[in-house]
């Protein structure tokens, strides 16, 4: 009877549990790379959503002051606006005709902003091309995102 148990194949070899954890190693490294570019992603989308935001405010602005962007401050675009009081490194610079708005993303460490020139045309841009949702070059309008 003892010799039966003996023979018996209970349980696991070494070797089978040493090719199962090697499996879960290799994918555990496939996976961790593809979910930290992710939360990247997703804080320069959040980013992205805000300077949309405060070009709009902007817009506003400049519809209630005479058709003038001059003189737009923070504290304007965050009264018309008032989530963007959490958009991280939120800047504005403006002329009668012109503006750009910037907002800091905390996935990349760069910016994405969005300018107005004086002719009208808008161009969005960011401070890292290459990196998370940043394209590398720029496209025909002049955008990179």
């Amino acid at each position: 009877m003892s010799r039966s148990r003996l023979a018996a194949s209970e349980g696991f070899t070494l070797i089978e549990l040493l090719v199962v954890i090697l499996i879960i190693g290799i994918l555990a490294a496939i996976a961790l790379p593809i979910f930290l570019n992710q939360r990247d992603k997703a804080q320069d989308a959040s980013a992205k959503t805000a300077v949309s935001t405060a070009a709009k405010a902007v817009e506003a602005y400049n519809t209630e002051h005479d058709d003038s962007y001059a003189g737009v401050t923070l504290a304007d675009l965050k009264r018309i606006e008032p989530s963007l009081v959490n958009a991280p490194g939120l800047s504005v610079t403006s002329t009668a005709k012109a503006y750009t708005v910037a907002v800091a993303s905390v996935g990349n460490g760069g910016s994405f902003s969005i300018a107005r020139a004086d002719d009208g045309s808008v161009v969005r841009d960011c401070t890292n091309p290459g990196q998370a949702t940043c394209r590398a070059s720029l496209d025909a309008q002049g955008n990179r995102w």
